[in-house]
């Protein structure tokens, strides 16, 4: 049985990350709410708050690059919103539709709406980003709210876009520079830098790709300390936001929305170290978060080490949450920690490791994570629908060949600690722990207060799998 979820993961994970550099509504959700489309209304403390639109995934396809773009018909408009966080503020938000049922994720954030009709109020206890569903997942609404300052104040000399439009195309920055997007700027446009040190990429405005035909939304090359702070990050070509070979990179409160176009990644960790993401939001079409290691910038840093993920809000549409691979061309990478995270919406895997190259993966440790409901409607791959029977699995360590293996020596994994990790959503298909060898294992996996759908998980639940190349597996 283990096997053929291997196999059958193999040839997810094939689609899933085979596009690096490349550049159905359903009849619930129409039930749920029934008054003609218009438009939404947000108001906190009675003050009108913008809202824009962002086209996502309508479902689960993918498919090997063929030369063309994902289809608008794979896809649907959401809508999000920015504001300040104000205490005892009240959000109310009135629907283009007559709302009969209505959901705030995460759940375990306790925000409990009062519905009236058309209206939606509820109070916040503190800045966070969260998501508004309306019987389903389809056409969220994505609410972000701020802290009321940024940690860092704008410079004399920042390049500067305040509120309105903005054509800024390819931005490339400077050592010493800051980028200051304003509340109420929406540009479009790429940010780079290469070979530089202390830059900061800030404000409360909009970074939008759309206009861009290939790159990434924010190319970080040999960068050491740069802060990027409040953004939104919008509609990329591929992969968002990718540090190659970077340290000290640090990204505090910044939303990633509008993400629909294959291969279109959150944030991807490239041979880079002393890398911080806290208090953010992705959704992303594919991996929310990803640590790799390139061949190409395997010279330039071979140790990726110092990486940490806290207090995040992380939805997929496809492939995983977190990312460990599938390109591994680093001696190591060590000393991660993901804690208070939640998953409100994944597909496949939540937390994963697929070690394709030699890494050696160790002291590795997943905290107080809270993983919901997977979304499996209408999975497709090319043009064949998927068996989405495994798909929901909490965790999944694999040591294996993969297409995208760099070169042909295999790593290991050890030391990975998993604490407090709660799956409370309705599927849950459990860990996978794959070996490759005696020589190359899954060893020291310690798993404590691990829950599936409110029950304790024990050392003997069928939930935890592995084969005969996984060593020292405790569960407590």
């Amino acid at each position: 049985m283990l096997r053929t979820i291997n196999l059958f993961f193999k040839y997810i994970l094939i689609v899933s990350c085979s596009f690096h550099f490349t550049s159905c509504h359903s009849k619930t959700n129409d039930e749920l709410i029934d008054k003609p489309l218009g438009e939404w209304k947000i108001e906190v403390d009675g003050t009108p708050v913008t809202v824009h639109q962002a086209r996502v995934s309508k479902y689960p396809h993918n498919q090997a690059f063929e030369g063309y773009q994902r289809p608008v018909s794979q896809t649907e408009i959401a809508h999000f919103a920015c504001f300040d966080y104000k205490k005892d503020a009240m959000v109310r938000i009135t629907s283009p539709k007559n709302v009969k049922e209505c959901k705030i994720r995460p759940t375990e954030f306790g925000i409990v709406p009062v519905v009236k009709e058309n209206t939606i109020e509820f109070t916040l206890s503190g800045p966070c980003q969260f998501v508004v569903e309306f019987g389903d997942h389809h056409e969220a609404l994505h609410l972000f709210a701020n802290p009321k300052k940024l940690t860092v104040e704008r410079s004399a000399d920042a390049r500067y876009f305040g509120p309105g439009t903005h054509e800024a195309g390819l931005i490339t920055m400077r050592s010493n520079e800051m980028v200051y997007i304003d509340e109420g700027a929406i540009v479009y446009g790429a940010i780079e830098s290469e070979n530089t040190s202390n830059i900061k990429i800030v404000g409360k405005g909009i970074l939008d790709s759309s206009h861009m035909n290939s790159g990434h939304s924010i190319s970080l090359k040999g960068v050491s300390n740069a802060h990027i702070e409040g953004i939104v990050v919008k509609d990329p070509a591929h992969w968002a936001v990718v540090p190659y070979y970077c340290n000290g990179i640090t990204f505090d409160n910044v939303k990633l929305v509008g993400f629909w176009r294959y291969n279109a990644d959150g944030i991807d960790i490239v041979n880079s170290s002393d890398v911080t993401i806290k208090n953010s939001f992705v959704r992303a079409f594919d991996d929310c978060i990803a640590i790799k290691g390139q061949k190409a910038c395997y010279d330039k840093q071979k140790v990726i080490e110092n990486i940490k993920v806290d207090n995040c809000v992380l939805w997929n549409d496809w492939g995983k949450i977190i990312e460990f691979g599938a390109e591994t061309v680093v001696d190591v990478i060590r000393d991660v920690t993901i804690s208070n995270c939640y998953i409100p919406r994944f597909t496949m895997v939540a937390l994963d490791m697929q070690n394709g190259d030699r890494a050696r993966i160790e002291n590795v440790h997943f905290n107080n994570i809270s993983i919901e409901e997977p979304i499996t409607e209408n999975a497709t791959l090319k043009d064949e629908p998927l068996d989405t029977g495994s798909w929901g699995r909490t965790v999944n360590l694999e040591i294996t060949g993969t297409p995208w293996s760099q070169d042909n020596i295999r790593g290991s994994i050890n030391n990975v600690y998993f604490e407090n990790i709660r799956h409370i959503g309705s599927v849950c298909t459990g860990i996978a722990l794959m070996g490759y060898s005696e020589e190359h294992k899954v060893s020291n996996i310690h798993i404590k207060d691990y829950y599936a759908k409110g029950t304790k998980v024990t050392g003997t639940s069928n939930l935890i799998r592995k084969n005969n190349y996984v060593t020292n597996v405790t569960v407590e």
